[in-house]
């Protein structure tokens, strides 16, 4: 019978013993064992599961002793970045909820050029729109994703799509989620046209069945996009006159959050 108590502190103990390596690395077994009051054979499973996951290494110079690895300081960055953004977002997050009163999203995106939600500002309405946090946004399929990709060189569009198309299987297009999603590349470029002319994307429920939503790009002091700011709307509350409204609005928050961004 499986014992779920016992694979969370499983769990508990690996983390404390990264956390660990983190603070005192380059770290050998007997001092985590000290620092932890963890078992020495504990210590080691969980510094073998952490190699394992490519979390963790032996030093170059000392294979007794464990340090991190590129793939957890990245995890670090990120989360160092992702704050900095809400911190910045936050407040505009708030006005632009009260003035539409409607579900506002902050996404990040950074160079693994995944998009994902990292805070919900929700409506105080009783019909209202909702994803979960750390949910991974579609670029093509997205208002979000698409305000981003309209930053970008076309080069750079064309090949991350090209990459999402080849792993969608699905003869070369991209993935579908409803009969609104553009599944073909060429029409996602052409649409990035628009984008960029007025400064925000829309999207008519073509990534969630019953959503519509606008979206404008955050973009550090270089010009390049790290985030979105989105307004979601139920489907009855969303058409193309509503969406001419609240897009200015999102594209004037997106401007005044990327104002306030340090630089990289």
């Amino acid at each position: 019978m499986p014992n779920p108590g016992g694979g969370m502190r499983a769990v508990i103990t690996t983390l404390r013993v990264l956390e660990t390596v983190a603070e005192l690395q380059p770290v050998g077994v007997s001092a985590i064992a000290r620092a932890t009051a963890i078992p020495k054979s504990s210590v080691h499973r969980c510094l073998l599961t952490l190699r394992e996951a490519e979390w963790l290494t032996t030093s170059s110079t000392d294979g007794t002793r464990w340090v991190l690895t590129g793939r957890a300081l990245s995890v670090g960055i990120h989360a160092q970045a992702e704050l900095g953004l809400r911190e910045a977002a936050l407040p505009t997050m708030r006005q632009l909820r009260d003035e539409t009163h409607e579900t506002i999203h902050l996404s990040s995106y950074g160079s693994d050029h995944d998009l994902v939600v990292i805070d919900r500002m929700d409506s105080d309405e009783p019909v209202r729109t909702w994803v979960h946090l750390g949910a991974r946004v579609p670029l093509h399929a997205s208002c979000s994703g698409r305000a981003i990709l309209a930053r970008l060189p076309d080069a750079e569009v064309e090949r991350l799509l090209g990459r999402a198309a080849g792993k969608s299987g699905e003869g070369g297009e991209l993935e579908r989620f409803s009969e609104t999603t553009p599944v073909d590349l060429a029409a996602v470029l052409d649409d990035l046209g628009r984008v960029r002319e007025r400064g925000y994307a829309t999207n008519d429920c073509a990534w969630r069945p019953g959503v519509g939503a606008v979206g404008a790009a955050l973009v550090d002091p270089r010009g390049r996009p790290v985030g979105a700011l989105a307004i979601s709307v139920p489907v009855q509350r969303y058409d193309a006159e509503r969406a001419g409204r609240l897009g200015p609005l999102a594209a004037d928050a997106a401007r005044r959050v990327s104002a306030g961004l340090p630089p990289a």
